[in-house]
């Protein structure tokens, strides 16, 4: 992409769609997955200038702060004031002249009403990012509801062994207690969740919810 495509009038229904809502944020996210195999192949690395490079990789890495993330402005001279050491922006449009410039591999996308730069392997890296953190808030949710059921089996053992040992005793008594405590918007179960709990269970299973499956 040269610095006179960054300007140039576009329809921006001819644009592609960018994937990634701009209220998507990752702002806890620490590191930013590198394909260094990728990278140390690629003809930007071999063909590239280091002055070049080292634009581009700055600007790759700016692009996961943008709104929307992975993105960036379609403005070279704001783009020029992004890189650090601040660079001259007739210099900078320069460079994005050649073949291997700074806004190499980029291209123009729709954001809503905006035209902003997004480049196919940032966008990987983002949407595998946001993929990584959802699996990773499903296991802490699924290991955190585990230990509360593990919990609840010990006390309901207290009461009644036989409900404590069937799991779909278990995950039922924890609904009801759930949603007693929903209804007078409590924040933990007390003694009388549990007795009524159980007891409600019990009735549940004297009508057959639970059938034997053995």
């Amino acid at each position: 992409m040269t610095a006179l495509q960054l300007v140039t009038p576009v329809s921006i229904d001819d644009l592609p769609e960018y994937p990634i809502d701009p209220d998507q944020r990752l702002d806890s996210h620490g590191f930013v997955q590198w394909e260094f195999l990728r990278w140390l192949s690629s003809d930007m690395r071999w063909n590239g200038t280091h002055e070049c490079k080292s634009m581009w990789f700055d600007l790759v890495n700016l692009a996961h702060c943008e709104t929307p993330v992975g993105t960036l402005p379609n403005d070279p001279k704001r783009l020029a004031r992004m890189v650090q050491p601040v660079v001259d922006r007739d210099h900078f449009e320069a460079l994005c002249k050649l073949e291997f410039g700074p806004l190499h591999g980029w291209q123009q996308c729709r954001c809503g009403d905006d035209v902003r730069l997004m480049h196919p392997v940032v966008t990987r890296i983002v949407t595998q990012a946001f993929a990584s953190r959802a699996n990773h808030a499903a296991r802490v949710e699924a290991a955190s509801q585990a230990r509360k059921l593990d919990r609840l089996t010990k006390d309901i053992v207290l009461l009644s062994a036989k409900v404590a040992e069937d799991p779909r005793k278990v995950r039922w008594v924890n609904e009801f207690i759930d949603k007693r405590i929903a209804e007078r918007r409590g924040q933990r179960r007390t003694a009388e969740d549990l007795q009524m709990a159980v007891h409600a269970c019990k009735a549940e299973a004297l009508v057959g919810r639970f059938p034997d499956n053995t």
